[in-house]
């Protein structure tokens, strides 16, 4: 049975009475974020401030430009923060819970560093009920410009040489689990081949010595989003794993102030190498 509690500026969502997920807003941050993410009776599956990238979270969504500002990184302490933004956290809009899952929905303010308010963001997560190897999460994010239009953006250019393709949502594993084994829905296995190509899921997939068992993430485009399949970016180094959609990866988006951009996800937690006729059957139940 799910229980959503409110502990200061964090919902904690245990399934019975086994931490599986905090969702945190706090005051002093930059973005709120999912850390940490867990199955019943595994490890911990994601890493919160990576001294590499401290400004990886767990899984959580952020831009590197939203009208020419910087939501994705953070400046350093004690350094100016022009040029950067901050996700915001207002309000827990509603939460519940019972034996058919957990759901919670909150708003976000996307604010510069001169308090200028780009983006109002609706925020809702669906926590389906665990088995033993899976655990689903619904995730969708409603995006409203404030009385101006917005460009969803990045910095384009080769990876490593310049090319920042950071957009959307994200997940940083757990060290441990890296280097681990890449795998997107046109059974693609090569973290280059799937790096810059579409694909309507892309899972990774490692071993974690605390108990010697194989897990791992997988995220699924919903067919509603802009530009399905995504574009993918993938990192699968020692020490270095990241899995996140990127649909600006080859072209800006722009946003009228009198409409509302859309994007659903949903993220699979997993025991065991990936199976990906059942993922396929599952991104094809997500698309009814």
């Amino acid at each position: 049975m799910f229980l959503l509690n409110q502990i200061g500026n964090r919902l904690r969502l245990t399934w019975q009475d086994e931490i599986i997920m905090d969702y945190n807003f706090p005051l002093d941050g930059y973005r709120p974020y999912w850390h940490p993410l867990r199955l019943p009776d595994s490890p911990i599956l994601t890493m919160n401030q990576p001294s590499d990238h401290v400004h990886h979270q767990g899984m959580w969504i952020a831009w590197k430009l939203v009208n020419g500002v910087n939501f994705w990184e953070q400046p350093s302490l004690d350094a100016s923060p022009t040029g950067y933004g901050r996700i915001v956290h207002q309000k827990i809009c509603d939460q519940s819970f019972d034996q058919n899952g957990a759901s919670f929905t909150t708003e976000n303010f996307w604010i510069d560093w001169k308090e200028t308010k780009h983006l109002s963001e609706t925020r809702r997560t669906f926590v389906h009920p665990p088995n033993p190897d899976n655990l689903v999460i619904d995730i969708s994010f409603d995006f409203q410009p404030n009385n101006q239009d917005v460009t969803f953006d990045l910095k384009r250019g080769k990876p490593g040489d310049g090319g920042l393709f950071y957009s959307g949502l994200t997940i940083r594993f757990d060290n441990v689990l890296t280097p681990g084994e890449p795998l997107d829905a046109n059974g693609r296995t090569n973290t280059d081949k799937i790096f810059g190509n579409q694909s309507t899921w892309c899972s990774l997939t490692g071993v974690h010595p605390e108990d010697n068992q194989v897990y791992g993430a997988t995220i699924i485009d919903s067919p509603s989003n802009l530009r399905h399949p995504t574009t993918w970016w993938v990192r699968n180094n020692k020490n270095y794993g990241l899995l996140h959609p990127s649909p600006t990866y080859y072209e800006s988006i722009m946003l009228s102030r009198d409409k509302i951009l859309k994007f659903k996800y949903r993220v699979i937690l997993h025991r065991g190498y990936v199976n990906a006729g059942l993922l396929n059957t599952i991104a094809q139940d997500y698309q009814q």
